[in-house]
């Protein structure tokens, strides 16, 4: 059976918050000849959701009516500008409560971090954001244990990743632990990326001093 996979986006989300995880779940798929990952891009509706560099993105379902899509294997909530707007909404956080007393895997990028934190679902688990904003996540959120210097983080089936990028590193880390490290390695061969990149996500966006 095909794990469902299901991002959220929004208005003035991330683009490569989206689109990179995606990828590598498609590429799975791909390589595999098979359908290892059935997507899903969740919005207020279905329908258009214009990202931060304007290009739109086309949701298929809508978060409340997540249900409809029978078990959820992961759930991944897109960072972006556009959270700020999102973190207000009291239907969304209780929808994230629900999804996560059901859902196997329930993570974040970038700033999406921010979403689950304020839905609870991070409390006393270990997690990360974009390096600009660990400092807020951790004042915010003072029983959340931030790791600010890594790529993606791993506590009790809580997944939260840096910023944009490391997006791919979380969704590549998920696919090897389903499906084994060869043919993670396969679909990094073929988007070129490191399988595991070297060091933590301060060495990629600090400049050289």
């Amino acid at each position: 059976m095909p794990r469902t996979v299901v991002i959220l986006a929004y208005p003035d989300c991330q683009l490569l918050d989206v689109s990179g995880p995606w990828q590598v779940f498609a590429s799975a798929n791909d390589l595999s000849g098979r359908e290892l990952y059935r997507l899903h891009l969740a919005a207020d509706a279905p329908g258009s959701v214009a990202t931060n560099g304007g290009l739109p993105l086309l949701a298929d379902t809508a978060w409340s009516d997540l249900a409809s899509l029978g078990p959820l294997d992961t759930l991944l909530v897109a960072g972006g500008r556009g959270i700020v707007s999102q973190r207000q909404r009291p239907v969304l956080l209780a929808t994230l409560r629900d999804q996560a007393r059901q859902v196997r895997r329930l993570g974040s990028i970038c700033t999406g971090a921010f979403l689950l934190a304020d839905a609870g679902l991070l409390d006393g688990h270990q997690a990360t954001t974009h390096w600009r904003h660990c400092a807020q996540l951790a004042h915010e959120h003072p029983t959340v244990q931030v790791v600010p210097d890594a790529l993606y983080v791993e506590s009790a089936g809580r997944f939260t990743s840096a910023g944009v990028t490391a997006g791919i590193d979380l969704a590549l880390s998920l696919l090897e632990a389903d499906h084994g490290s060869a043919l993670a390695g396969q679909v990094a061969r073929e988007l070129v990326l490191f399988l595991r990149r070297p060091g933590g996500q301060s060495q990629f966006s600090e400049v050289l001093r």
